[in-house]
């Protein structure tokens, strides 16, 4: 089928393999295909776009970690989903912070599996759905609304005529925390420098969030809307949405660093 999402799933144990697959053979949106080494793999990647990759941790050619590393460089857009038998917190941070979307220690149980691909394939048609709109907005992949700039990290930042710096978060990131259980936001005349932590959020399942502030200046303003029912306000996340407000210092020397 043509709106297919393509799941890779990695293993060198067939058997493993062909239980993912009897496991997912019922999300009919899913086209799976397998490979039982990173050679077989990336060869399948030569050959088709893959959208989402399952792929083991301890493989005899090469760590699963390395491998990841390969395909966030292969692809940025690619969610990619450990499986290890060694769910230590370093494993995990490790695989979080080289660009994975998430992880499962065996033994897992069908429902956590189906969740967590899941979780990935909703972000994958959000995604699509959301580049489609704004696309058609702007016919700018720089932009996401008007004079609205997405800046990477997740974050997004507008300039009101004043010179004042609203900043907000980008629809995919929230797609993948699911239900909100809070956020953390700066109070009002606090001073923020760029690269700093500005907002954290946190879902329902213990999933965490950290956005890195893109530019120095003091907190004027925060969205109480967003702290007191983040989940009703953050549907409209460059809208009503937005986060903060602040003064930048150095507007035209930090923009250039983020490449604007």
């Amino acid at each position: 089928m043509e709106n297919q999402i393509s799941l890779l799933v990695v293993d060198d144990e067939q058997i493993v393999l062909d239980s993912i697959a009897k496991h997912l053979r019922h999300e009919k949106d899913l086209s799976l295909t397998k490979a039982l080494s990173v050679e077989e793999a990336l060869g399948v990647m030569d050959e088709k776009k893959v959208q989402i990759i399952l792929t083991d941790l301890m493989m005899p050619d090469i760590d699963g970690l390395e491998f990841l590393s390969m395909m966030m460089k292969k692809d940025e857009d690619i969610l990619v989903i450990m499986i290890t038998g060694y769910a230590t917190i370093n494993t995990a941070l490790q695989a979080m912070q080289l660009g994975a979307f998430d992880y499962l220690s065996k033994p897992f149980t069908r429902d956590e599996l189906k969740k967590v691909v899941r979780r990935a394939a909703d972000l994958v048609n959000a995604s699509k759905k959301n580049k489609t709109e704004e696309e058609e907005k702007t016919g700018d992949y720089g932009k996401i609304s008007g004079n609205i700039k997405g800046i990477g990290e997740h974050s997004w930042l507008m300039r009101q005529e004043d010179g004042a710096v609203l900043i907000g978060v980008e629809r995919p990131l929230l797609y993948t925390l699911g239900k909100i259980q809070t956020v953390y936001m700066p109070a009002i005349g606090d001073k923020l420098r760029q690269g700093s932590v500005y907002f954290q959020i946190f879902s329902t399942d213990l999933r965490s969030q950290s956005l890195l502030c893109p530019l120095s200046g003091d907190v004027i303003e925060i969205n109480q809307n967003v702290v007191e029912n983040p989940n009703k306000a953050l549907e409209d996340p460059y809208g009503d949405g937005w986060l903060i407000k602040i003064q930048p210092e150095n507007f035209s020397e930090e923009v250039k660093l983020l490449g604007l």
